[in-house]
């Protein structure tokens, strides 16, 4: 059975993280670098953006259900601890997927000396167009794994 939540990453990964990165290499590349050489570039940027997503899978799903939840308890926010690895890897996925995209916004408050809580907030209206446009039933999806406990 397909993954909804890794179908929509990879989405976001192909059209959002990887393009973006590709056009940075075309507006920096110096007029004297070869095209082989920025192709080269190009495709380490795929394979880099594609094995960071298949490592940050887990915590994006998790992440995207937290936010789910939340929303379903009343709170617009998730609030994620960096002290707590788990919960710094969601914020990572959460940052560099949804809110490097405007599919989400984030503030922070420092909690001691270099440590902090991200509290992160989903536009949910725009990550179901982005998850529609993929083909996947992302309200489905999350309804399905919120009403398992411990989803």
């Amino acid at each position: 059975m397909a993954d909804p939540f890794a179908d929509l990453l990879d989405s976001i990964v192909q059209d959002y993280v990887i393009v973006d990165a590709q056009k940075d290499v075309d507006l920096n590349a110096s007029a004297d670098e070869s095209a082989a050489v920025i192709e080269a570039e190009k495709q380490h940027i795929v394979s880099d953006a594609t094995e960071r997503a298949r490592h940050l899978s887990p915590s994006f799903r998790n992440g995207l259900v937290l936010a789910f939840e939340a929303q379903g308890m009343g709170n617009a926010e998730v609030r994620l601890d960096d002290r707590d690895a788990e919960q710094n890897a969601i914020a990572d996925a959460l940052i560099l997927y949804l809110v490097r995209f405007d599919l989400a916004e984030s503030r922070s408050e420092e909690t001691e000396p270099g440590h902090y809580d991200y509290f992160i907030s989903v536009n949910w209206d725009a990550l179901y167009r982005v998850a529609e446009s993929a083909g996947v039933d992302l309200p489905a999806a999350l309804a399905r794994v919120a009403s398992i406990p411990g989803g």
